[in-house]
């Protein structure tokens, strides 16, 4: 039947042999590679032919073992190389680990730094910078009126849960946005733990969707007020260890928090602008990994006899950073630092524009997220 088949099917044409032929050149013998004899009208030649055919089969099947085999090998070989490598990696990370559990932290900071840190101490009296109203230690008592109890507490919370990777004057638009949705609900004190206990977790998300990562944080915020619930009693945590525990909340959170909430000094919050500032300005010595755990680390013990500035340099550099040292295109123009010879990050091309804007009779501009007027009239009374 099978003969017949492949007879039906291929009929006179010598397709089937020449294909085998070139699959199988090298391991095909050319007694095997002769064509069918169309004339031949005997059924044992016939029958022979197709047997001398099918015969080349095995050779073929038999290589393509042998290359499934070595695929086999290979994935095999490649398995062990990517073992050898994971662990050469893992040696590498503990290597890496163990030189930074030994690095030791400065105990006292650069010459450079308390004047740098007073001069913008100077500067930071004279601006309005976003954090000053819509930062996480205010958007609670500026959203509600509230300024301690657990209400309060929680909302300091939250706050914190959404202004990860969003600019404060968003955190502040949703906030309010949360405390009237709540207050339209009918829970007197707006945004609150039972609020968030009976919110569904969609309509959370919704209403919080102009912060970064927003569906993440609606699942962690749900999370957190469960946990809340359940295990403090709709209370705050007084220890780092317990609000680091929520999902979502890192040291930089905890610290504040309990800053905020409790007003309880144990850490030092450290957030992009100060782990940016603190590079440039030279303030920590350089490390491998200049994470912001490693900027805590090195301000906490170089401030350890200055434990009054744990709670004040956080907001201080935070504006500092959102109107003046910005990440793009920093208003040296603007810094009294500038022309201190003090400052390692000074734009020398911008001042030298500035110079000669002064001489044409062009203003510095005065455009910023924040309100700079009161330091530019101290610029242009200086110069």
């Amino acid at each position: 039947m099978v003969l017949k088949k492949i007879k039906d099917e291929l009929g006179p044409s010598l397709y089937f042999t020449e294909r085998q032929t070139r699959r199988s050149k090298s391991t095909a013998s050319p007694s095997k590679l002769q064509t069918v004899d169309k004339t031949d009208d005997s059924k044992d030649r016939f029958e022979l032919e197709c047997k001398q055919m099918l015969s080349i089969t095995p050779p073929s099947s038999e290589h393509h073992d042998v290359m499934k085999s070595k695929r086999r090998r290979i994935q095999i070989k490649t398995e062990s190389d990517s073992k050898d490598l994971a662990a050469t990696v893992k040696i590498k990370k503990q290597r890496v680990s163990r030189i930074t559990s030994k690095e030791t932290l400065p105990t006292q900071p650069p010459p450079h730094f308390w004047p740098m840190y007073n001069e913008i101490k100077k500067m930071r009296s004279r601006i309005k910078a976003p954090v000053d109203e819509m930062g996480c230690a205010n958007v609670a008592t500026t959203v509600s009126g509230l300024s301690e109890g657990k209400v309060y507490r929680f909302q300091c919370l939250v706050s914190l849960m959404l202004s990860s990777q969003t600019k404060d004057e968003v955190n502040f638009q949703v906030m309010k946005k949360l405390q009237d949705y709540f207050i339209s609900k009918g829970y007197k004190q707006g945004l609150s733990l039972e609020a968030i206990l009976d919110i569904d977790e969609l309509v959370l998300d919704q209403l919080i969707y102009k912060v970064g990562f927003h569906r993440r944080k609606a699942t962690y915020i749900k999370q957190t007020a469960n946990i809340l619930h359940e295990k403090y009693n709709g209370e705050i945590p007084r220890t780092i260890e317990e609000i680091t525990s929520f999902p979502g909340v890192g040291p930089k959170m905890g610290f504040l928090l309990l800053q905020i909430a409790w007003n309880i000094n144990t850490g030092i919050g450290v957030d992009t602008h100060m782990q940016r500032m603190a590079k440039i300005f030279k303030w920590i010595p350089a490390s491998k990994n200049m994470d912001p755990e490693y900027v805590r680390r090195c301000f906490e013990s170089m401030l350890a006899d200055h434990r009054e500035e744990w709670s004040r340099i956080n907001p201080i550099l935070v504006g500092f950073g959102q109107v003046v040292c910005l990440p793009q295109r920093p208003r040296c123009d603007v810094c009294t630092l500038s022309r201190t010879g003090i400052c390692p990050a000074v734009d020398k091309a911008l001042l030298k524009k500035t110079d000669t804007d002064k001489k044409n009779g062009i203003k510095i501009n005065s455009k910023s997220r924040g309100d700079l007027s009161n330091l530019i009239k101290d610029i242009e009374d200086l110069h």
